[in-house]
């Protein structure tokens, strides 16, 4: 019995270090981003607000152990970069971007998007997305070595839910601001 929840322990103490390595910090996280799969600590601050088919106001901040950024942006093809807010063993949001044009280093204003998608999970709902076409608005990008820096505002109007939310409808804005940059200069 013993060796069984010795067993138990142990693996349990495996996947722990194993999720606490796929956590990128600013100094880590690469010039396009976290590898595929993993999640980097940089996001100083984050709000998104989704009305319509459903409403939700959600927060977070760096050090807050459930903010993270996921996915990258490099400056020579498309942006596949998003905001996770949430464990996997508790409520969870997300907002993703696709862009269809290069975010290239350093650039700001007002940048289409082919796609934001915006999920958020659930015990009792589950699993709810929806997509649609949006706007970037980046104010602020600094792709300086040591001092990177993204701000920015996601809108989407009229985002269509998706399997079960077919038919249903939501508006998102999010702002963002992150200790990352697509791209270093």
């Amino acid at each position: 019995m013993n060796r069984i929840v010795l067993w138990i322990v142990v693996g349990v103490g495996i996947s722990v270090a194993g999720a606490l390595c796929t956590m990128a910090t600013a100094e880590d996280v690469g010039p396009f981003g976290p590898s595929l799969g993993a999640k980097a600590d940089v996001v100083r601050a984050f709000t998104m607000k989704v009305s319509g088919a459903m409403t939700a106001e959600v927060k977070g901040m760096k050090g807050d152990e459930k903010t993270e950024l996921v996915g990258q942006c490099k400056p020579t093809m498309f942006a596949n970069f998003g905001i996770l807010r949430g464990s996997s063993s508790d409520d969870q949001a997300e907002i993703a971007i696709v862009s269809r044009d290069p975010i290239t280093t350093g650039m700001t204003g007002d940048i289409k998007l082919n796609k934001i998608y915006v999920r958020f999970f659930d015990l009792k709902n589950y699993e709810r997305k929806f997509a649609g076409k949006g706007l970037l608005k980046l104010t602020l990008h600094d792709a300086a070595p040591g001092k990177r820096r993204m701000t920015g505002t996601i809108v989407g109007k009229k985002l269509e839910g998706l399997g079960k939310l077919e038919g249903k409808f939501i508006d998102v804005t999010s702002s963002f601001d992150m200790d990352f940059s697509c791209g270093v200069k």
